[in-house]
C-alpha cells in the first residue's frame, strides 16, 4: 500500500499508502477511453486487414502496449480479455524485474493488492452457501472475544456485521497498528487482526461508508475461525480450485516458491515486500490467464464451464449495494464496485482494482455484453491504471464490425448515476455526533494541550521519509488542528477532544496523544523535532566551521612546506603524519557532507538510519557517511594522542588536528542520537 509506505502507499503507502482505487467516473473514463483509442489508432496509411472489429482492437492494442510500457517505464505488463465462457485474448508483454531475463507471459504472478478483496468476499459468500456463515448476525457469533473502541455507541462490535465488513459500512478506519502499509515488516496475519482491537470507529456502525482493509481482513479471519483451516487454505479450497485458477495464491510461502513471479517497481525506496501485511485484504498474487477464469465465472453469473460455483441469488446479493445506500446503481456491494459506463448508451459495469508495493492492477466487467478485461503490471509509478483496461472495453464495444457493438445496440437503453466517493462517504450529521461527545471547555485544557509535543512522522524510525513533511499537532485561536501528512501534503483537521488527550477529527479519524504510543488513524506516530534544535544547529554549524578551516590550513601548510625545507624525521613519524593528514582531510570532508545533507534535508535526524533500503547505490552510500565520521572520528583522536606521545610535529600537538577530532567525535554523538549510525 512511503520510505513511508503507501498503499501510494502509503498510501500507503500501502504507502506507500495502501489508497486503493475502487471505480472510475463514467465521464472521465468515458474521455479518457476515447484518447487512448485516439492514440492507439492504426495510421491512414496502413493497410486493411481483413478482420473483424475484434480481433482488429486486439492487434492494434498488441502492437502498441509495448510502446505505452516504454513510455510509462513499465517493466512488465499482462492482459487478458474474455468473453463469456471463451478466453479472446491473453498475452504477457515485458519482463518480471528490470534485469529483463524472465519474460513475462499470462501465467506469470503478480501481486494484485486489494483486488484480493472480491476473492476474499467471494470465498464468503460461499461459507454462506455452504451454512457456515450469516451475513447479517453480528460477528461477535464468531470472533466472540472482538471489541472495537467507539465514541458514539457502547459495544459497537455487537452490532457488526459480515455484510458491513464486506462493504466497508461498519466504520473500520483504513489501517491497524500491527501489519499495516508504514512498517518494514508485514507480520503474521493473526497479530494484525487482534491489533484491529486498538482502532476506533470513525463513525456509528452502518450509517456511513469508510474503505478499509481492516473489514476484509477481518471477515477472512473470520473464515479461518469456523472452518478451522488458515485463510489461504479455505480460499484454494473452496475458490480457486473450483474455478481452475491454480496457480493463484494467499500461501505466503507459495508465492516464495513459485519462481515465474513479477517483482513490484515504485518510486518507494523501501524494498517492495512479497509477503503482504493484509492478507485477506490485499494479499493474493494472480496471474492474466487464471483472472481470466474468474472473469468466466462472474460472466457465467457464478457458472463456470457449466458447473455452478455459487448460486445466482448470491452473486446477485454480491453485487447489490448495501445500506445505508440500499439498492443504488453505484457504489461499493459486497467486495465489487459498481457503476454505470457510458459507451454509446451507459452499462453496468463491474469492478475491483489494486495497488501497492510496486504493483497496480484492474478487473472490469460487463454482464450486458458478456464481456470482461484484467490488466495486470508490475510498476506502481505509471498512469495506465484504468485508462488501458477501459481503452480496450471501449475499443471492442465502438468497433464497426465488432460484436459487442452489436450486442450493445440490442440493449434497452439506462440512464447515468451520480457516483459516490470511493473512499469515504460519512453519515450526514456526523458533525453533529462529533460535537456531541465533546469534552466540556475548561482552562486545563489549553494547559494539556501545550504540552503535547508539536511534530510527528508517521512508521518506524529507518522506514520513513525524510523528504515529505510532518505531521503537525497545533493550536490556532483555542482550537486543536491536526495537520497530517497524506501522500505527502498536509491536510488540516479540525479536532475535538473526547477524552483527555484524545480528539476526534472532522473526518471521524482518531488522534490519540495518550501515548505511547502516540497514534492517528490506526497508525503510530513517531514525535519529531522536523529537524535539528537550535543547539543542534549551533554544532552543525561549528562543525562545518573547524572542517572548512582545517582544510584550508591544510592546503596553506602543503604550500609553505613546498617553499622551504623540512627537518629530518624518523620514517615512523613520517607515516604517522601522513596518516593523520589524510584521516584528518577525509574527516573534514565526511563532516561537511554530512552537515550539507542535513541542510539540503533536515528531516533526516527524524528518520533513523535509511541505507538498508532500495536507494540508488551513491544514496546508499551518503546515507553510510554518519558511520564513516564516528569511524574516522575514533581514528583521528587515536592518531593525535599518538602524535602527541611519539612527537610527530615540531610543536607537541596540532592545534587544527585536535579541533577537528573534537569536532568530529562531537557530530558523530549527535548523529548517534538520532540513529543516524549504522
Amino acid at each position: 500500500m512511503t520510505i513511508v509506505r503507501k498503499v501510494l502507499q502509503p498510501v500507503p503507502a500501502m504507502g506507500r499508502s495502501m489508497v486503493k482505487r475502487g471505480w472510475a467516473g463514467t465521464a472521465i473514463a468515458a474521455v479518457v477511453a476515447a484518447l487512448v483509442a485516439m492514440v492507439v489508432a492504426p495510421s491512414a496509411a496502413a493497410p486493411a486487414v481483413r478482420f473483424d472489429g475484434a480481433t482488429a482492437v486486439v492487434a492494434r492494442y498488441r502492437a502498441e502496449i509495448p510502446r505505452l510500457m516504454a513510455r510509462e517505464h513499465i517493466p512488465g505488463l499482462a492482459v487478458a480479455v474474455v468473453d463469456g465462457e471463451r478466453v479472446v485474448w491473453q498475452q504477457g508483454f515485458g519482463y518480471t524485474d528490470r534485469d529483463r531475463r524472465t519474460p513475462i507471459t499470462a501465467d506469470t504472478l503478480f501481486s494484485v493488492q486489494s483486488m484480493s478483496k472480491i476473492f476474499t468476499a467471494t470465498a464468503v459468500m460461499l461459507a454462506v452457501q455452504a451454512g457456515r456463515l450469516d451475513l447479517d448476525v453480528p460477528i461477535t457469533r464468531y470472533l466472540p472475544g472482538f471489541t472495537v473502541h467507539s465514541a458514539f455507541e457502547p459495544r459497537p462490535e455487537r452490532r457488526i456485521t459480515l455484510r458491513m465488513l464486506l462493504s466497508h459500512t461498519a466504520g473500520l478506519t483504513h489501517e491497524a497498528p500491527v501489519g499495516n502499509n508504514y512498517e518494514p515488516e508485514p507480520g503474521a496475519f493473526e497479530e494484525h487482526v487482534r491489533s484491529i482491537s486498538d482502532t476506533w470507529l470513525r463513525f456509528p456502525v452502518g450509517t456511513g461508508y469508510a474503505y478499509s482493509n481492516l473489514g476484509i481482513d477481518l471477515a477472512g479471519y473470520i473464515l479461518e475461525q469456523v472452518t478451522g483451516e488458515p485463510f489461504p487454505v479455505v480460499v484454494r479450497d473452496s475458490l480457486l480450485v473450483p474455478l481452475h485458477m491454480d496457480r493463484s495464491t494467499f500461501d505466503r510461502s507459495q508465492v516464495h516458491a513459485t519462481a515465474d513471479r513479477a517483482v513490484g517497481h515504485a518510486g518507494d525506496p523501501v524494498p517492495a515486500p512479497v509477503d503482504i501485511p493484509m492478507t485477506a485484504a490485499g494479499g493474493l498474487w494472480s496471474s492474466a490467464a487464471d483472472l481470466a477464469q474468474f472473469l468466466r465465472f462472474q460472466l457465467g453469473e457464478g457458472t463456470i464451464g457449466g458447473h455452478r460455483v455459487l448460486a445466482a441469488p448470491l452473486m446477485r446479493e454480491m453485487r447489490t449495494v448495501p445500506a445505508p445506500d440500499a439498492g443504488a446503481p453505484a457504489g461499493y456491494a459486497l467486495g465489487v464496485a459498481r457503476t454505470r459506463w457510458r459507451a454509446g448508451q451507459y452499462l453496468d459495469l463491474f469492478s475491483h482494482g489494486g495497488g501497492g508495493y510496486g504493483f497496480l492492477s484492474d478487473l472490469w466487467w460487463l454482464p450486458q455484453l458478456q464481456l470482461g478485461i484484467a490488466v495486470l503490471t508490475n510498476s506502481a509509478e505509471h498512469h495506465l491504471q484504468g485508462t488501458l483496461a477501459l481503452g480496450i472495453l471501449h475499443d471492442l464495444v465502438t468497433e464497426p464490425g465488432s460484436p459487442y457493438r452489436d450486442r450493445l445496440h440490442a440493449l434497452p437503453t439506462q440512464s447515468d448515476v451520480v457516483e459516490p466517493d470511493t473512499h469515504f462517504v460519512p453519515p450526514q450529521d456526523l458533525a453533529d455526533r462529533i460535537s456531541a461527545v465533546a469534552l466540556p471547555a475548561s482552562a486545563a485544557q489549553s494547559a494539556r494541550w501545550a504540552g503535547y509535543p508539536e511534530w510527528y512522522r508517521t512508521g518506524r524510525r529507518g522506514a520513513m521519509s525524510p523528504s515529505t513533511p510532518p505531521s503537525r499537532f497545533h493550536v490556532e485561536s483555542g482550537v486543536p488542528y491536526f495537520d497530517a501528512a497524506e501522500d505527502g501534503t498536509p491536510v488540516r483537521h479540525r479536532l475535538t477532544e473526547f477524552r483527555p488527550g484524545l480528539f476526534l477529527a472532522d473526518n471521524g479519524e482518531f488522534l490519540d496523544l495518550r501515548g505511547p504510543p502516540v497514534r492517528w488513524r490506526g497508525l503510530n506516530l513517531n514525535p519529531v523535532g522536523n529537524g535539528p534544535r537550535p543547539l543542534q544547529w549551533t554544532l552543525l554549524v561549528v562543525v562545518a566551521v573547524v572542517a572548512a578551516g582545517w582544510l584550508v590550513a591544510a592546503g596553506a601548510t602543503v604550500v609553505r612546506q613546498r617553499a622551504r625545507a623540512r627537518p629530518a624525521a624518523s620514517l615512523g613519524d613520517r607515516l604517522g603524519r601522513r596518516a593523520a593528514a589524510v584521516v584528518a582531510a577525509l574527516g573534514a570532508l565526511a563532516a561537511l557532507a554530512t552537515v550539507a545533507a542535513i541542510g539540503r534535508l533536515p528531516g533526516l535526524v527524524d528518520v533513523g538510519f535509511l541505507g538498508w533500503m532500495a536507494w540508488p547505490l551513491p544514496l546508499r552510500l551518503a546515507f553510510r557517511l554518519p558511520l564513516a565520521v564516528a569511524v574516522l572520528a575514533v581514528s583521528l583522536a587515536v592518531l593525535v594522542t599518538a602524535g602527541v606521545l611519539r612527537h610527530w610535529w615540531v610543536t607537541r600537538v596540532r592545534p587544527l588536528d585536535a579541533a577537528l577530532a573534537g569536532a568530529l567525535i562531537a557530530l558523530a554523538a549527535q548523529l548517534a542520537s538520532w540513529q543516524l549510525v549504522a
